[in-house]
Parts: structure tokens; sequence; C-alpha cells
């Protein structure tokens, strides 16, 4: 699997998503940026400091049939790729220091 860095990663939420993520490890601005250019967030939108993770998607059963997961991990691993994640609302967080 290619990971294109800077490509948004859509998710479904079943109500008002945590976090967003994008594939590489980005800086702030760029990854807001890239939010912005997608809709997902307007400048009212709480987000909170770009985290760079690295993410692996897993296979999880559900009521129709298997779906795909997005795990998010501190450490590199095997089947695990960069990605920055942008905590929303009350998992928004702040720099450090703020």
């Amino acid at each position: 699997m290619r990971v294109v860095e800077g490509e948004y990663i859509p998710l479904i939420w079943d109500s008002r998503p945590d976090a967003y993520y994008i594939k590489g490890h980005l800086s702030h601005d760029d990854g807001i940026e890239i939010l912005l250019d997608e809709g997902v967030i307007d400048d009212e939108t709480e987000v909170g400091h770009a985290q760079h993770i690295y993410a692996r998607w897993s296979m999880e059963p559900g009521e129709n049939g298997n779906h795909h997961v997005l795990r998010d991990y501190n450490k590199p691993g095997p089947g695990r790729f960069k990605a920055t994640m942008f905590g929303v609302g009350i998992f928004a967080k702040a720099l450090e220091g703020e």
C-alpha cells in the first residue's frame, strides 16, 4: 500500500469525530490547511495541535460483516504508516506550555 503524504483520511464516525487524520508527518499549519481545503473543519472548529503518530488499518467484525478500523500507535511497527492526528473538541491537545 502506497502512502501519499498529505492525503486526508476520511473516516465514518457514529457521532461527531474525535479526531481527523492525514497521511504522513506534517506540520500543524500544513495539516490545518489540508483540513480546511477538504471542508472538514472551518475557522470556528476547535482543533488540537498536530500529533505525529503511526496508524494501521485493521479488520473488525460488525453487524453487517467485517469493516476497516484505523488504529493509532505511538511507535512504528509492522503494517503501520506515518500519520498526523488532530484531536477535536475535548480531545484537542494544546501545545506544550499553553
